[in-house]
């Protein structure tokens, strides 16, 4: 797909044309040119192991990136070094795995540390099997050039950050001038990730405050304003354009609730009294690889190992791409580096970005150009998921990885920073949301629930197997003049997506298959820490792997130690599974359910 469109070229006209361009200080490019010159300098001619591919052995790791990306420069990389028994003796893009006792025997001058959040562990493995070895630890020499990445080094997503450190410097400038540059390079910034909403808000605080050349500023603005609506206005008479919304991480708990049998919307109002929502829609697993199986390939988290190349998929898994196809439609992935969901192919334009507002105004903007019905799919990787960084943060946000949940305090100030980003994602998409027509088929769903914070139970993720608002319950929902709006309670599984979306889009007509029960699973806990946190606290029959099965009424799971549980929906606290409710149901489920787990999740 080509980077830019005339809307793209006429934009940067306009900001240029009033100065104020901003360059992002962490952007890829700049990471792209650190990271060879470190390759370069430290890894040339001399023996070099990758440390850090973990479970995630994959054509978007870290060590895939690595291996492709920086190839030139790493000549010298003889092996990848995993600390997982499984994967010893086998291969990753025709390089040797082996374990970190090996290294010695192996001759290795130097390991990169590709891993951000085992990175320390890695260290004192190496003192430990290696105590002369040299290591690059990625994320740290960027950290020594004040490049702080949130997400994965190639993901390039510290510009909200930068947001944040301006608007610090605005807010507590000690002069005029700070206070007013700041909040130029912060009107800037905004404007870098086509992020007009609070580019708007901050302009007219620029104005409010009579700062120099104000005017210059409501110039541009008015500039933009008139672009945005040309997007608006040619938008609005497309009619057969589709678009996927795919947040990740959007919980059904934050976007709508009932009380008394209503509906009451949380978030993305506009859209949701207008839709057909499926309102008890649960995934098929609790994190994303795992579950997006499911929502693509009809697969449920066992059938195959996510973690094996097998969360990226084939453009004939992707059921509803064929119908795109059947109906000539142009068909355009907006995706982040780390994640493409559909591998490469040539049925289908791809553009890499990271920020929800940049894909946004692609998806408007190629749209309004496009000769032909538009079938667009959206990843939004970042605003909702750990470590939940957004465009508007009221106190600096704090960084911790998913695998920190229940594990590290987080109490002083997650729900706040998780707050920020639910505002944020709400009026970004509330802003966008008249870009595209009315009768455009624009279709939201979640690839799983997350635990965020739990004021009563502090705990990690696995152990809320039978609580599904924290693990599998998610968002998924379609808003179209088209579609009658309607609530669909009826219990469904995002393994049935496909099929569901195949009628929307053939004839707009919504048919909910008969679902008793839904499937959702839990593989194994591959993370040191968490692992240790489970023995430490008797959690072990939960950390290597839990296949749950639930019904309107009951909660049926059995862990990969054979320990069984049933819970009825109403009290998650007692194990029923001894009273004859509890008996029933697990026989119901034994009899009629496969609850089997594959050879790929022991761990030896």
């Amino acid at each position: 797909m080509e980077n830019e469109n005339r809307y793209d070229r006429r934009l940067k006209q306009i900001i240029e044309k009033y100065h104020m361009m901003q360059r992002p200080a962490g952007d890829s490019t700049m990471i792209h040119n650190i990271l060879m010159e470190l390759f370069k300098t430290r890894c040339s001619n001399k023996k070099t192991a990758l440390w850090g591919a973990g479970r995630n052995n994959s054509e978007n790791s870290h060590a895939s990136v690595i291996v492709n990306k920086y190839a030139t420069y790493v000549q010298s990389l003889i092996c990848i070094i995993d600390s997982c028994e499984d994967f010893h003796g086998k291969e990753f893009m025709q390089l040797p795995i082996i374990s970190p006792s090996q290294i010695q025997d192996n001759g290795i001058d130097i390991v990169i540390i590709a891993s951000k959040y085992s990175a320390s562990s890695i260290k004192e493995d190496l003192i430990k099997y290696a105590p002369k070895c040299e290591y690059l630890d990625i994320y740290e020499e960027l950290k020594k050039r004040d490049i702080i990445v949130y997400h994965k080094f190639f993901d390039e997503s510290s510009i909200y950050t930068q947001i944040y450190d301006a608007k610090q410097v605005y807010n507590n400038g000690e002069d005029q001038e700070t206070k007013q540059n700041a909040l130029k390079v912060l009107i800037g910034l905004y404007l870098c990730i086509k992020d007009f909403y609070y580019a708007e808000k901050y302009i007219k605080e620029y104005k409010y405050n009579n700062y120099d050349q104000s005017q210059n500023l409501i110039d541009m603005l008015d500039e933009i304003k008139l672009l945005l609506q040309e997007v608006k206005e040619v938008n609005s008479k497309r009619k057969e354009d589709i678009t996927i919304y795919f947040i990740d991480s959007l919980r059904a708990m934050d976007v709508f609730e009932k009380n008394e049998g209503k509906l009451n919307f949380k978030m993305l109002k506009n859209y949701m009294e207008n839709s057909a929502i499926f309102t008890n829609a649960y995934a098929t697993g609790p994190t994303t690889y795992e579950s997006m199986m499911g929502i693509i390939a009809k697969r449920n988290s066992f059938e195959k190992n996510a973690y094996e190349n097998n969360f990226i998929f084939d453009y004939d898994e992707f059921d509803i791409l064929k119908i795109a196809e059947e109906k000539s439609m142009d068909i355009r992935f907006y995706i982040s580096e780390g994640y493409r969901v559909i591998r490469d192919n040539d049925k289908i334009k791809y553009k890499k970005q990271i920020y929800m507002t940049d894909k946004l105004w692609s998806v408007a903007t190629d749209m309004a150009v496009a000769d032909q019905p538009t079938f667009n799919f959206i990843y939004f990787p970042c605003e909702l998921h750990f470590p939940l960084i957004c465009g508007e943060h009221r106190n600096k946000p704090e960084i911790h990885g998913f695998v920190d949940v229940g594990v590290v305090d987080m109490s002083s100030f997650i729900e706040a920073q998780f707050d920020d980003c639910i505002h944020y994602v709400d009026n970004v998409l509330e802003y966008y949301r008249t870009f595209f027509s009315k009768e455009m088929l624009a279709v939201f769903f979640s690839d799983h629930s997350q635990v965020i914070y739990d004021k009563e139970e502090q705990k990690p993720f696995f152990t809320y197997y039978n609580n599904v608002d924290r693990s599998v319950h998610v968002t998924f929902f379609i808003s179209s003049s088209r579609v009658e709006p309607k609530e669909y309670p009826e219990l469904f599984s995002m393994i049935d997506f496909n099929i569901l979306m195949s009628g929307v889009m053939k004839d707009r007509q919504v048919i909910i298959p008969d679902t008793k029960v839904v499937k959702y699973q839990y593989y194994n806990i591959h993370n040191k820490k968490l692992r240790q946190y489970a023995i430490e606290r008797d959690l072990q029959n939960y950390i290597d792997g839990i296949n749950c099965f639930m019904s309107d009424e009951y909660i049926y799971i059995i862990t990969g130690t054979g320990r069984e549980e049933v819970y009825d929906r109403k009290n998650r606290k007692q194990n029923i599974i001894a009273t004859e409710k509890g008996r029933l149901f697990a026989e119901q489920i034994r009899t009629n359910y496969n609850i089997d787990f594959p050879d790929f999740l022991k761990i030896h």
